[in-house]
């Protein structure tokens, strides 16, 4: 930069994974100019800790899901109007917004409005290849470059309207531990047959979500053993729903082995032969690792009302980069636990079929997927250039 003062930048990161995409492109600018910049926003403790001055925590806009929305619309409405102002007066050289959509592009409306030439980048797409398509050409008023974590996401984004939208890749395409995985699965899948069988059960990362699919989970469980089948039942978990899972699973006829470390996360990827899942992004990780599973999931009920608003063809990342379906789902009143389990005998079984062609599927994510740098280090190539370039200026 021509400039050799700090750089001034505005960040809105509401949920843990946006503030972790936050830090890598924070330290990826550090890295490329010389200097950390000056933060100024909403973030959490680890933006906090490379100097953010939060205008409040990030964990009262980390809210999904409708229902959550309308719950706390007085107080979001505040905090947007704070957020915008906070912005607007540090007069930031590019502001980027990480997740939170609902909270975000509200700010990102006010900001340009009083901020017209500085860039304003969306990080992490909107989800308008899923539903409310028309969203994408509204973008295009207040954001200037979309940083998408999924490779299709630029061809929707330019057949939309939207604005201009890079594919800068998903950490878990580069995570070392989900390929060193990959590597020791397809080696493990070519030793031989097992006489028993470890199936990762997933329930969900919110209470929710677990609430909604743990019964079903323990009926299908209890079907396999039924069954004949000897098997263990692995469960890594966040450790805030560690005594919650502990609790819930105590009378299962597979007692679950409930973990929460990273480390016992990976040790339990290395040896599943299978997993029943809920549907998340969880599942772009089992396919990143080669696990073969089973998608479950149960619709918020304001979005069950607005159903036919809902215009892509499946819930499951891997089946959505790869254009084609490869891991099975099960959608509310379709969740049955006698299919569950026949599902996961399915997969399990010696030479399995429909292991190899989910595997085969998982390829095509992986090649799809693949970048040459970081995602940090490609996001921060785009914002700095939009710096530079002063593309935030409306022609």
């Amino acid at each position: 930069m021509a400039d050799s003062r700090p750089l001034v930048i505005g960040i809105v990161a509401g949920e843990q994974s946006g503030e972790n995409l936050a830090v890598d492109l924070v330290d990826a600018i550090s890295a490329r100019t010389g200097s950390r910049p000056r933060l100024v926003g909403v973030g959490g403790d680890r933006l906090r800790a490379l100097g953010l001055e939060s205008v409040f925590d990030a964990s009262e806009i980390a809210i999904t899901g409708v229902s959550g929305v309308l719950a706390t619309l007085p107080r979001l409405l505040v905090r947007i109007r704070q957020t915008a102002s906070a912005l607007i007066a540090a007069k930031p050289d590019a502001i980027v917004m990480i997740d939170s959509p609902d909270f975000s592009h509200r700010v990102a409306k006010r900001v340009k409005k009083a901020l017209p030439a500085t860039p304003i980048i969306k990080y992490v797409a909107p989800t308008v290849w899923a539903w409310r398509p028309g969203r994408a050409r509204v973008m295009a008023e207040h954001i200037d470059h979309v940083l998408a974590i999924l490779p299709f996401e630029p061809d929707v984004m330019e057949k939309l309207g939207g604005p201009q939208t890079h594919y800068v890749g998903h950490p878990l395409a580069v995570d070392a531990d989900l390929a060193a995985i990959w590597s020791a699965r397809r080696k493990k899948a070519a030793a031989g047959e097992k006489e028993s069988f470890d199936l990762l059960v997933l329930p969900g990362s919110r209470a929710a979500e677990v609430r909604a699919l743990l019964p079903d989970f323990e009926k299908a469980v209890a079907t396999l053993y039924e069954r004949g089948h000897r098997f263990r039942v692995l469960m890594p978990t966040l450790p805030r729903l560690a005594d919650t899972l502990k609790r819930e699973t105590a009378g299962w006829r597979v007692g679950p082995l409930i973990t929460s470390s990273h480390e016992d996360k990976i040790a339990a990827f290395r040896t599943a032969d299978a997993a029943l899942a809920a549907s998340g992004t969880v599942l772009l990780e089992l396919a990143l690792a080669g696990i073969p599973a089973i998608s479950c999931y149960r619709v918020d009920p304001f979005m069950r009302l607005a159903a036919s608003m809902i215009t892509i063809w499946s819930a499951a990342l891997p089946n959505i980069i790869a254009d084609r379906p490869i891991i099975p789902e099960y959608i509310d009143y379709l969740i049955r636990p006698g299919m569950l389990a026949r599902r996961v005998e399915e997969l399990v079984t010696p030479k399995s079929k429909a292991a190899a062609l989910q595997i085969d599927g998982f390829r095509t994510v992986r090649d799809l997927m693949a970048v040459e740098e970081s995602p940090g280090a490609r996001a921060a190539g785009i914002v700095l250039d939009a710096i530079s370039n002063g593309s935030g200026a409306r022609q």
